[in-house]
Formats: structure tokens, sequence, C-alpha cells
């Protein structure tokens, strides 16, 4: 009869061994070892012999390997032998836009375009930023009476990069693509004093 080993914490069966006779004694056996009553199949490829309510068991093994939460997408490293719960997959999430459904991850449009939307909105914020930067000094020297022409000339073309910043959503590719408009050289001569 063949002997394996179990490992007492996964339980995979490993093996078959020869087990130590000792003479006057007989076979001495190592706590984690079992008498099976013939050698073990060859296995599967990806799956283990396992010892499950005491008899071995060929279980799938996915250990160590990444699966994916269905309802977040969330990936953690499974530990165990066996099918997945049903719950997980090992299918990735492609991106946060995607939701499980009909056993696969399925693309939910209104979610990518109001991810879309928010992040144009983010990157047009900061254009602006950009253009409260510029425009401070250039409209103080206009209201002081104190702006050259090259100072006008810019603080009219930042002026019209603000406006088509505020019009990205009226463009026909929006939010997925945005021809993002150019803003405007931001050297600018001050006027002699």
């Amino acid at each position: 009869m063949p002997y394996y080993y179990v490992n007492e914490m996964t339980k995979q069966i490993t093996g078959p061994f020869e087990p130590m006779v000792i003479p006057g004694i007989g076979v001495q056996l190592p706590g984690n070892a079992i008498e099976l009553p013939e050698l073990l199949a060859d296995l599967q490829p990806g799956y283990a012999w396992v010892w499950r309510d005491g008899q071995a068991v060929q279980l799938i093994d996915l250990r160590n390997r990444l699966v994916y939460r269905k309802d977040n997408g969330n990936p953690f490293y499974w530990t165990e032998f066996g099918p997945l719960p049903d719950y997980l997959t090992i299918k990735p999430r492609p991106n946060s836009y995607y939701v499980w459904k009909d056993d696969d991850w399925v693309l939910d449009v209104d979610a990518e375009r109001a991810g879309q939307a928010a992040q144009a909105d983010i990157d047009r914020d900061n254009r602006l930023r950009e253009v409260v930067i510029r425009v401070a000094p250039l409209q103080y020297a206009y209201e002081l009476g104190e702006a050259s022409s090259d100072q006008l000339g810019a603080l009219q073309a930042w002026k019209r990069y603000a406006l088509n910043l505020a019009r990205i959503e009226l463009q026909p590719g929006y939010p997925a693509t945005i021809e993002w408009p150019t803003a405007p050289a931001q050297s600018v001569v001050s006027p002699a004093l």
C-alpha cells in the first residue's frame, strides 16, 4: 500500500514515499502521513491532490493566483484549493467603468461617460487656474491704464482661451475625445517705467 504526506495547513497530498522501517518495531509513519489502498492517478494539469473529508480528491489549484471580486474588481491572491466562490473571478476588470454581468465584465457606458466628463472638468479647471494667474497682472495693467499694446493683445488672447476652455462640452466627441485649445504664449513685455 502506498504512503503519502498530507500538509497540515493546506491538506495537499504529496508522495508517494517509502516509510521508515525500524527493526524490531516495524513501519514508522510521521503524524502527517496517510496510507491509501492504491497509488493516486496522474494529476490533470492545474490540479492537486487534496485530503478532504477522509479521502483523496483532485481539486483545481488556483493558489497564489491573482483573482478579482465581481462586485468591485479588487484583486487579491487566492490561497485555497478548489473552485472559486461565486463572488470571485480570474478575469481582471478592464477598468473602473466595467461591471460584472452575465459571467463577464461589461462596459457601463453611462458610468464611463460620467467619469470622462468629471476628468475633463478637472483638466479644464486646472487650465483655467493658469488663466487666472496669467490674466490678473494683465488686467491690473489695463485697469490702471498702464498696459502696453502687447499686454492688451495678451489679455485678449488669454480671455479668448478661457472662453474656448469653457466651451469644450460643445465639441462633438466630448467627453471621450477633446481637442484642447492651445494656450497663448506666456511671455509678455512689461511696460517701460
